[in-house]
């Protein structure tokens, strides 16, 4: 452009024509327009490559995880099914041991048991004298291989390889025992035969997609189980890929391998079932995983192509006027920058529920874990009565188990899977009353100053879950002022529109800020902050899970946690919580306490130790219990008995315990239904309202949630007393 005269002292701005620099740029950016983004294709592919096959990685490692803990729980239970069995028979003769009674034993010992086949006692010269089933009594094992193993030498608990039954003629394999005569001599076996197809039924419902492959392996190479499932099974050799993996890391691993059992190359994971000779092993095939990559890269193409015209088209109209191609170019770098925002906030997104999702099962493990522990730990001390330092040791126990049932909350906090209550809370009456324990928590050197206008609306939220999260940030933002500073409590009220905060849903929320003067974060740091276990101080000094938690708490809440920091200009935490409704409250009447009646319990329950424990507990308040492991067992006992309570797991494989819940009530619709479980969402799936029992939970706990869902007797009987 250029300035003309034109009549006097006025100027017009006509177009100047292109030179041959100009002309020359322009063709340089159409050649551009067509290298870029094939460059920009090539880069993308071998990117997405490698993030399919990491994400094809932990899809497998996950899953041999996931087969591992199934594994070791069903060896487990077998261990522990050998030594009951070993207790019982203990002392005895043979002719003791082939009475009926004992066949009856094993019996009543393998009906829970889906994964066994059977239960065998057998004597010094292989002959069967009690079993789960019937048998032929002069069929001998004798020359079974397991037989064989235990009368050469004590070997301990000992796996066999895959054989067919003679008494039930069903695919097995064994894991047995020695039994010793009182000067030490071989004294027969006791053997319980486990399912090739049960274990290959639990790897189809774990594995995540069905081009995929699994095996229960014996470090020899013996094929167990393995899916798909075949009968029978050829011995893996020691040259194969996965055998090699295995003497390399005995422990467990990753790699790609190809299976001799099947002709095909697959991803493969695998773990040692410590500490039993047997491994899991899953595989993906890898013609799967390249035409993952191959249909990734086809979309990405279209994109390339798409934008290769697009980009092409621009530049030929740039040749006519700059003006316009210099406006495309400002619009299409405003277009990119959304994008790339919205990218990261998704990518973000989808990396919190990932981690969500597995601290939930974490947690939820633990939460078994910390069940059977309480529970014991709580029915011991009630059997203690003069030893004082055995109670002490107790209580210390028993503390620590809390502690660590109050990290599972923790943890289920961040999932968004901890239990709520909200109600209508007004804000600044809550921090007015945790200020003197904030006061206590800060010291000296910190001010704390809250600003609250008069007519600030409630939010709607759990209390107690706010008190913690506030609690939280006030001391986060104590540990960043170590030489003193002010830590300012605000709040107001807004009404969002979704474009003004996208992670929120349009609708009134209170906005409460905890903002420090302290030494604030780095963009690293602040990007990291709100994930689980991480922290910026020294070991010993946090767990990390402080933010996690607060951040589950207003997700969970219908809100959201925002962190504004820069390094040296201090933090501001705003928690965006849901504005609630002005409620007012009635004083509630003391609860009576319940009254308790013995009754006739069903408790259905998938882990064998947390059935243990709950058992123990509900036979030590007076009531007789009928045990199933899944929820079809159940079924099959409600068609025998007619227990007056069910309570039941949730997480259950086959059948949830809501599943289950509502298969009872369509014939039973008055039967009391307890809920045992440590998540929250579960009440959303179904239409029905039961009782919630949550883990982990002690003997007075569980004695309080039957006596609210049973009708009390005439005549109330009272609990055990030690």
């Amino acid at each position: 452009m250029r300035l003309r005269q034109s009549g006097g002292a006025r100027y017009a701005l006509v177009p100047m024509p292109f030179s041959s620099s100009s002309v020359r740029l322009y063709r340089l950016l159409l050649a551009a327009s067509v290298l870029v983004p094939t460059v920009v294709f090539v880069a993308a592919g071998a990117w997405n490559r490698a993030d399919v096959l990491r994400e094809n990685r932990e899809i497998t490692v996950r899953t041999a995880a996931i087969m591992h803990e199934h594994a070791r729980k069903v060896f487990d239970t077998v261990e522990l099914t050998l030594a009951l069995i070993d207790d019982r028979v203990r002392g005895m003769s043979w002719d003791e041991i082939a009475r009926p009674e004992t066949s009856a034993f094993l019996r009543d010992l393998k009906a829970p048991l889906e994964q066994a086949v059977s239960v065998w006692l057998t004597d010094a010269d292989g002959f069967v004298r009690a079993g789960s089933q019937t048998w032929d009594p002069k069929v001998s094992i004798a020359d079974r291989e397991w037989f064989q193993v235990q009368k050469a030498r004590n070997a301990g608990s000992h796996v066999s390889p895959a054989f067919l039954g003679k008494a039930t003629g069903i695919a097995s394999f064994a894991v047995s025992r020695r039994r010793i005569t009182p000067d030490g001599r071989f004294d027969g076996i006791i053997h319980v035969a486990l399912s090739p197809e049960y274990f290959a039924r639990f790897m189809a419902e774990a594995a995540p997609t069905t081009a995929t492959a699994g095996a229960l392996l014996r470090e020899d190479g013996e094929i167990l189980a393995r899916l798909p499932y075949r009968w029978p099974n050829p011995r893996v050799p020691a040259t194969t890929d996965i055998m090699r993996a295995i003497a390399a890391n005995p422990l467990g691993g990753a790699f790609q391998g190809y299976s001799t059992v099947d002709k095909r190359d697959r991803f493969y994971a695998y773990r040692k079932v410590a500490p039993y000779p047997v491994y899991v092993v899953f595989g993906v095939d890898a013609a799967q995983v390249n035409a993952q990559w191959l249909h990734n890269l086809a979309a990405y193409g279209a994109v390339a192509l798409a934008s290769a015209l697009v980009l092409t088209l621009v530049s030929w109209l740039a040749l006519q006027r700059a003006q316009a191609e210099q406006q495309a170019l400002v619009r299409l770098r405003a277009e990119s920058e959304q994008r790339l925002l919205a990218e990261q906030r998704l990518l973000q997104a989808q990396k919190m529920e990932s981690l969500g999702q597995l601290t939930g099962g974490v947690a939820h493990d633990f939460n078994n874990l910390l069940a059977v522990v309480i529970g014991n730990i709580d029915l011991v001390r009630r059997r203690l009565k003069d030893d004082d330092r055995a109670k002490r040791l107790l209580d210390t126990a028993m503390q620590g188990a809390q502690r660590g049932a109050s990290l599972t909350q923790r943890l289920l906090a961040f999932a968004r899977r901890q239990d709520l209550s909200p109600q209508s809370v007004d804000v600044g009456g809550l921090v007015e009353g945790m200020t003197d324990l904030l006061t206590r928590s800060l010291g000296a050197d910190i001010r704390i100053e809250t600003v609250f206008p008069a007519e600030l609306p409630p939010v709607r939220v759990d209390p107690g879950q706010l008190e913690m999260a506030l609690l939280n940030l006030v001391l986060n933002a104590r540990d960043a002022m170590p030489a003193g500073g002010a830590i300012t409590i605000s709040a107001e009220a807004r009404d969002m529109a979704g474009a003004d905060r996208p992670m929120l849903r349009p609708g009134s929320y209170v906005c409460i800020r905890v903002a420090d003067t302290g030494m604030g974060m780095e963009a690293e740091t602040l990007a990291r902050a709100v994930e689980p276990f991480f922290t910026t101080k020294g070991v010993g000094k946090g767990t990390g899970l402080g933010l996690s938690m607060i951040h589950g708490f207003a997700v969970q809440s219908g809100g959201m946690l925002r962190l504004d920091s820069e390094r040296g200009r201090g933090t501001t935490a705003e928690l965006w919580l849901p504005r609630g409704e002005v409620e007012i409250r009635i004083p509630e009447a003391e609860p009576s306490n319940p009254e308790y009646r013995a009754c006739l319990v069903l408790l259905v329950e998938d882990d064998p130790l947390v059935m243990a424990g709950t058992a123990a507990m509900l036979e030590d308040l007076g009531h007789t219990v009928l045990q199933a492991s899944s929820g079809d067992a159940a079924l099959t006992i409600l068609e025998q008995r007619e227990p007056e309570i069910v309570i039941t797991d949730q997480s259950m494989p086959g059948m949830t315990g809501v599943e289950l819940a509502e298969r009872i009530r369509a014939k039973r619709p008055h039967m009391p239904i307890l809920l045992a479980s440590g998540h929250a969402e579960i009440a959303t799936r179904s239409s029905l309202d039961l009782p919630r029992l949550a883990k982990p939970f002690l003997r007075q706990d569980l004695a309080h949630a039957i006596a609210s869902v049973v009708t009390p007797s005439c005549e109330p009987v009272a609990a055990k007393s030690y």
